[in-house]
């Protein structure tokens, strides 16, 4: 694979420095129109620096996704300019001041399992042992879970499932009476989302798509999502989203058979021929489908992968080349986010969890004892990460 060197979603040079200017200069005044006192709005800009170099693990990325008019650092992560954009660093600072905020307040992402349903059965799959059983929530009842998520101001909301798009009719209605006071995210194989879904989806509100696409080759992906017509829906979905202006991001599972640079590299040139934004990196683990098989990738394949996202983001060669997204390596470096640190995962009952993988089922997210719920997860922690160690 040979692409060209321009990619129109990414920007460096002097155009990333100058949005990063107007991002720092936008949080000066988001601060100071909040803390006048000269000694409290020096102690908070230090205790976000410190968010910050943590977020970014130390990496010097030379380049920003901008799609749409908006600036973007991660695909988890709102979009600048937008009214909500700073709400992690507020919590930052409040933080830094012991000023209190609860635990849901605190929570940078949330996904929504929306549905059990899916047309797949793909070899990876954390909800194999629940997929097309009956649902339980309802449309209204997802309303009140968004709307509880907005008014702690949570800034990104993401919908998973099952295969989200399999309630497309509720995912407009729920895109399109929520606030805007949020990002909103789908995670798809790509079914059902041809230009007119994904221009309905942009006008209702949506902001961005994560397309699991497990390889570059087609036989390869339809192998492992195990159906033959997959590749076809996920390269219709990915021009389609392209042409919608939302925000593209390729998922990929890198099992120990993938896991070669040569196959990385191949893979990040052909999200890159497909308009990707952003690629993440997903480990495979022994949940759901993988229950009891020994899939975890071994030292020799993290190593592989922890070198290749270094290279990737912070080398100027590969600037062309999507951002590279791996929370695998944030989680053996600095901790995971999961487990009501910065993220939760909502399941299809509505039931709080730490993570897809990390099924610690706790009280509804509609009951009033989600805060003790999000309290014992962080003290429980994760025991697939302590197992990476």
């Amino acid at each position: 694979m040979h692409p060209t060197k321009e990619n129109p979603h990414l920007i460096s040079g002097f155009k990333k420095y100058f949005m990063e200017f107007r991002i720092k200069m936008g949080l000066l005044v988001f601060l100071f129109v909040r803390y006048k006192n000269p000694i409290t709005f020096f102690k908070v800009l230090k205790g976000i620096a410190a968010f910050k170099s943590r977020f970014t693990i130390g990496q010097k990325i030379p380049k920003l996704a901008m799609v749409d008019g908006k600036a973007y650092m991660n695909c988890n992560v709102s979009g600048f300019p937008s009214p909500y954009f700073f709400n992690p660093m507020e919590m930052e600072a409040r933080k830094s001041l012991n000023l209190p905020n609860t635990l849901l307040e605190q929570q940078s992402v949330v996904q929504i399992a929306l549905t059990k349903k899916c047309p797949l059965n793909c070899e990876h799959c954390f909800e194999g042992a629940i997929l097309n059983q009956k649902e339980t929530l309802t449309l209204e009842d997802h309303q009140q879970i968004i709307a509880k998520l907005q008014a702690a101001n949570v800034p990104m909301i993401q919908f998973g499932g099952g295969e989200p798009m399999n309630r497309l009719s509720d995912l407009l209605i729920l895109l399109k009476t929520a606030k805007r006071t949020s990002d909103f995210a789908i995670y798809t194989s790509g079914f059902k989302l041809n230009r007119e879904n994904a221009f309905a989806l942009k006008e209702a509100g949506l902001t961005s798509i994560l397309l699991s696409i497990d390889h570059y080759l087609p036989e390869k992906h339809n192998d492992f999502r195990r159906n033959d017509k997959v590749f076809s829906w996920a390269m219709e979905a990915a021009k389609s989203v392209v042409e919608a202006k939302l925000v593209l991001t390729f998922i990929v599972c890198v099992t120990r058979e993938f896991c070669t640079r040569e196959n990385l590299m191949n893979y990040m040139n052909f999200a890159h021929e497909h308009g990707a934004s952003f690629v993440e990196f997903l480990e495979p683990r022994s949940v759901g489908n993988y229950e009891g098989k020994d899939v975890m990738l071994r030292p020799a394949e993290l190593d592989i992968l922890d070198a290749f996202f270094i290279e990737v983001n912070t080398k100027n060669e590969f600037k062309h080349l999507p951002i590279l997204v791996y929370p695998g390596y944030q989680q053996r470096t600095i901790g995971c986010a999961g487990g009501g640190s910065k993220y939760l995962y909502v399941d299809t009952d509505g039931y709080i969890n730490a993570c897809p993988y990390c099924r610690n089922k706790k009280t509804h997210i509609l009951d009033d004892r989600h805060e003790q719920s999000i309290a014992e997860m962080r003290e429980e922690g994760c025991e697939i990460v302590e197992n990476l160690a």
